[in-house]
């Protein structure tokens, strides 16, 4: 008992072994996380914009007047405005501020440029106003997300 030694630890063959094998796990598994990545980020623009039509129509009911939704795919950016002035004399403010999806790799396309709501959250096709069946795109390398919104101004996804 007391003559034999006990060796604990592990042996070089071990960790080049395991080394080797993480190192195969990971390549086939880091396209697959990139890919997942790409996804999330037009996810997140297009919760992003979702959010933000649904502020609109709650703003328009909250005010009791139009507002706008501004979409601006050039720029990358959306923003809702609203007439906060007391008696309704057109006195313009942005009331949710600018968003501009800040990650380079998204792009952003649209058909509208202006969606609009009415005091009680119904989409309006008077000018400025563009008919509310709007579709926005969200994409990013391989990843695409799309939102279409109704002429009720229902959002679909």
């Amino acid at each position: 008992m007391f003559g034999r030694s006990v060796r604990r630890g592990f042996t070089v063959i071990d960790v080049i072994v395991t080394t080797g094998l993480l190192g195969v796990v990971t390549a086939f598994g880091a396209p697959e996380l990139q890919d997942a990545l790409r996804r999330r980020t037009t996810q997140s623009a297009a919760d992003q914009f979702t959010t933000a039509h649904a502020l609109a129509r709650a703003t328009a009911i909250q005010y009791g007047r139009v507002a706008q939704l501004h979409i601006d795919p050039a720029a990358r950016r959306f923003w809702i405005e609203v007439d906060t002035s007391a008696d309704d004399v057109g006195q313009r403010a942005t009331v949710w501020y600018e968003r501009t999806l800040t990650n380079p790799a998204v792009q952003m396309s649209s058909d509208r440029s202006i969606l609009c709501f009415d005091a009680r959250g119904l989409a309006l096709d008077v000018a400025p106003c563009e008919s509310g069946d709007a579709q926005v795109v969200f994409t990013a390398i391989q990843a695409a997300d799309t939102v279409r919104t109704t002429v009720l101004g229902k959002v679909l996804r």
